[in-house]
């Protein structure tokens, strides 16, 4: 396997990896969207997503970089809140929880550091989703609003599900170039051979 092919199947186990967690920001979107998948689904998203992690987990472990590496982990942590645990373990699903979201935010904000351009405004992106899935978790978590209307309970329980949307399809397109690269190199090699009539 070539170093293209090789990195085109990380970068689409990157994209599948942050699309996964994006569908859970989705469905966490209830209130507006009224749809949820089942059990079943979530298990097989989080199996699926657990092992597109590793992947680029490994891919990141080979080079050294921690800042794929955290978005690895991010995601494999969050899968493992998907699963369905006894209610005595409760805790480690939330501290799980916890580490995944710290993990996004870690990951935006390396990658915001290292990169200029585009790159660093996803990467920032991907950072400020992180931060509003934290700290809007947090807020519906401890009920920090007591005897708050209807409506301001649907707002807050539509933050945190928003947060984690915008935070894992921004990681979706930070991996998502050299998936595009074939195709934009095909546009301009067809945009330089057309002939204008």
């Amino acid at each position: 396997m070539g170093n293209s092919t090789r990195e085109r199947l990380i970068a689409l186990a990157g994209v599948v990896a942050a699309l996964l967690p994006a569908v859970d920001g989705v469905a966490g979107l209830a209130t507006l969207t009224t749809w949820y998948p089942g059990r079943g689904v979530l298990a097989t998203g989080a199996v699926v997503a657990a092992l597109c992690a590793v992947v680029i987990g490994l891919g990141a472990w080979r080079r050294a970089d921690r800042t794929t590496l955290a978005l690895a982990l991010s995601v494999v942590l969050f899968a493992l809140t998907w699963l369905p645990v006894p209610l005595g373990l409760w805790p480690i699903s939330a501290i799980a929880l916890l580490a995944s979201q710290a993990l996004l935010i870690a990951f935006g904000v390396l990658v915001a550091r290292r990169s200029t351009g585009l790159t660093r405004i996803t990467g920032w992106s991907v950072a400020a989703g992180g931060i509003v899935w934290l700290l809007g978790g947090l807020v519906t978590w401890f009920g920090a609003v007591p005897n708050a209307s209807q409506e301001l309970l649907g707002a807050l329980f539509v933050i945190a599900p928003l947060g984690m949307l915008i935070g894992f399809l921004a990681a979706a397109v930070l991996f998502a170039g050299p998936l595009l690269r074939p195709v934009a190199q095909g546009a301009r090699y067809l945009w330089s051979t057309a002939e204008v009539r």
